[in-house]
């Protein structure tokens, strides 16, 4: 009888900081019921991807689902694969870091489950070329990616089945397309439609297979699917139809088929992802030249997107200033630790339990997951990308504290990677990070003691899924008919009126940014990012010395432009900041007119701090301030800004419109503070204001 592979399977994951009730949430939803099902089928062999950051909270929470997998393992009916414990990025990794991440995981596969994985699961399919000799090198035979990168060769649908090998530098790995097809019917379309596509496979010696290997949480996590998936019994249904046709659909694991089907010939994929990974990397016009060009060919769109894609995932660090800032805070805190670590190594030239321990967290800081966003939360979620920071910092610490680092230290270096330098203020309680030339603005600053940085805001941007939002309204507020679909087809808005919320900076939020307002702003139109600009400071190259007395201090300044109707001034804005007590920084303002007659001058220094939760739906107004303090119990500090003289204030929530997979949101992102003045101003004259930013136990 003709014959065919399936080799179907899942990918289970959690992100680093994620909350429990997540995850416990999708143990009961999704993780344990897919299991009970597979178990119920013991013909049918499948494939399993876990990551480290899962099992390690199931050994905590479940133990019991480890072993009922392990039996499943000794029984030769599932295989784990291995791939980068905390589910980094591989190729965004340094190549030390990629190493250590896929051993870890290796490791405990082996010891936990008596076997050792031959294939590979690659994080959000990210491929790279250079990838090829680190996964051989790392004893990887296999991994998977979307067939849509099978595509962008040249090669046809009909093509996308078993396996390829491609090489670098002689390396070889084979790869296995992953079918879209597959991705977009399992579980939401009738199970009659995946036997109709393996139908077109059989042959009489069996030797064609198709893959499927999805997101474990699409089984029951994701939205309506728990329902469908179970009480609809969805789930059960495909699993006997495949059970009922194990005559000639074959479901294997992986590395059974291999083993008797050679590859089908060799392959050099470009970089790519899933074809949607690509639309999500490009800046929001492009995401809508891209769907306009598809639209112009509606009968043979998926012919076009073989041609027409998007960017890959590295394009992320250069539309988020905030995952750039992420990434590069990541490899300055890797080349930090490997550094110490390599000192640290035990008898067996293995790493040392000090060495391990920072390793562990500098690992857990790469978790992919806040360093990009598309249909998923990702970046947009704070608590994500403040768990990141958490974990690197604590690396950092503790890379420091093996050395025994006690004195500050300033330096000036690329951090970001941009081609100018920044300045890094780093010491055992704080590290304070400024960019010379935005405006002499401090784009980070992490309380090393709690783990937290405390400049963790994200700028309000425009997105391509915007336009959704708009449509969405357009049509009432009801999302179109149909049965269950994929987060990638849903519209759905967790309240009402988001559209109104819907505003975009021109600039990046940060602290010490210095505003000219024109004398018409009104709170709300600075809430909006909708004011008028007077001075060119915001965005602006300042000069900085740094001096090293009795008190260290750093002194930006610039000479620019203040323009008030047809009269322009230049003024000098000089702002020296020092750091202390012990945590916490003061800053001091001189503004000289040093050109030009005498004016009248609205100025504003804007902060942006990441507090864990929002005290204020509204803007608010505060006239004559000494002090301005908010304690936020949930990162257990009070943070308080003591002014000099009484300063007039505003505050306001920046929050942010974006999709997740439950639909659109507002998320809290922080709240700024602009402490603002009107001051009169001389020819050569000069005024001083000066303010201390400190941080306390609440």
């Amino acid at each position: 009888m003709d014959k065919v592979h399936f080799l179907f399977g899942v990918h289970n994951h959690q992100p680093i900081g994620n909350f429990d009730f997540v995850f416990e949430k999708a143990y009961t939803q999704a993780y344990l019921p897919f299991l009970e099902a597979m178990e119920r089928h013991p013909r049918l062999r499948w494939n399993l991807h876990a990551t480290g950051i899962l099992w390690e909270w199931l050994e905590a929470h479940h133990p019991d689902y480890i072993d009922r997998v392990a039996r499943q393992v000794d029984e030769e009916r599932v295989e784990i694969l291995t791939g980068g414990y905390y589910e980094p990025i591989l190729s965004a990794l340094p190549d030390r870091d990629k190493a250590g991440q896929i051993q870890k995981l290796t490791h405990y596969i082996q010891k936990r489950f008596n076997t050792t994985p031959r294939g590979l699961w690659l994080a959000e399919r990210v491929w790279e070329p250079h990838l090829a000799k680190v996964l051989h090198d790392n004893r990887v035979e296999y991994t998977l990616v979307d067939d849509s990168h099978f595509l962008m060769t040249g090669m046809n649908e009909d093509q996308l089945e078993g396996a390829f090998i491609t090489e670098e530098q002689g390396c070889g790995v084979r790869l296995l397309p992953i079918r879209k097809a597959l991705r977009y019917a399992i579980p939401f379309r009738d199970p009659g439609e995946t036997l109709t596509l393996l139908r077109k496979y059989v042959t009489p010696f069996g030797y064609r297979a198709l893959t499927m290997f999805d997101d474990g949480e699409k089984f029951g996590l994701w939205p309506e699917t728990f329902d469908h998936v179970y009480r609809d019994g969805w789930l059960e249904r495909f699993l006997t139809v495949l059970d009922s046709n194990a005559d000639w659909i074959h479901c294997s694991r992986i590395s059974d088929y291999l083993a008797h089907s050679p590859p089908h010939g060799r392959v050099y994929l470009p970089t790519a992802s899933y074809y949607e990974m690509g639309e999500w990397t490009l800046p929001s016009e492009s995401q809508e030249t891209l769907a306009h060009l598809l639209r112009a060919h509606p009968h043979d769109a998926e012919t076009a997107k073989r041609f027409l894609h998007g960017g890959f995932w590295r394009n992320f660090l250069t539309k988020y200033e905030e995952s750039n800032n992420l990434h590069k805070k990541m490899l300055w805190v890797s080349k930090k630790v490997h550094q110490i670590a390599s000192q640290l190594v035990s008898e067996t030239q293995r790493p040392s339990g000090r060495a391990q321990k920072m390793l562990d967290a500098l690992w857990a800081g790469q978790c992919n997951c806040a360093y990009w966003h598309g249909v998923f939360g990702g970046l947009y979620l704070p608590h994500l990308r403040q768990a990141i920071y958490r974990q690197l910092i604590e690396a950092e610490n503790l890379a420091d504290k093996a050395v025994k680092v006690e004195e500050m230290k300033v330096s000036y270096k690329d951090f970001d990677l941009d081609g100018q330098k920044e300045v890094l203020v780093e010491s055992p309680p704080q590290n304070l990070y400024f960019k010379p030339h935005e405006g002499g603005s401090l784009f980070e600053w992490d309380v090393r003691s709690q783990g937290i940085n405390l400049s963790n805001v994200l700028t309000r941007r425009p997105e391509g899924y915007h336009k959704q939002l708009a449509e969405f309204q357009q049509r009432g507020g009801h999302a179109e008919t149909g049965g269950v679909k994929t987060i990638h087809d849903r519209v759905r808005v967790k309240e009402p009126d988001l559209e109104k919320r819907l505003f975009t900076d021109w600039y990046r939020r940060a602290s010490l940014l210095d505003h000219f307002l024109h004398r018409d702003t009104a709170l709300d139109d600075f809430y909006r990012c909708q004011y008028g600009e007077q001075g060119d400071f915001v965005k602006s190259n300042y000069t900085v010395e740094a001096s090293r007395d009795k008190r260290s201090e750093l002194r930006f300044s610039r000479v620019g432009n203040v323009w008030m109707g047809d009269q322009r001034n230049g003024l000098l804005v000089e702002k020296t900041i020092s750091w202390g007590p012990p945590i916490g920084w003061k800053v001091t303002y001189r503004i000289k007119n040093v050109e030009g007659p005498s004016c009248e001058v609205w100025f504003g220094s804007e902060m942006n701090f990441a507090f864990s939760s929002q005290d204020s739906q509204d803007p608010n107004t505060h006239k004559a301030l000494e002090a301005w303090r908010r304690r936020d119990h949930g990162f257990g500090l009070t943070l308080q800004v003591r002014f000099d003289q009484p300063m007039d204030c505003w505050d306001f929530p920046l929050e942010t419109i974006s999709l997740s997979e439950e639909g659109f949101e507002r998320t809290y992102q922080g709240t700024v503070l602009l402490a603002h003045q009107m001051l009169g101003l001389a020819p050569g004259q000069s005024e001083t204001r000066s303010w201390t930013v400190e941080v306390t136990p609440p």
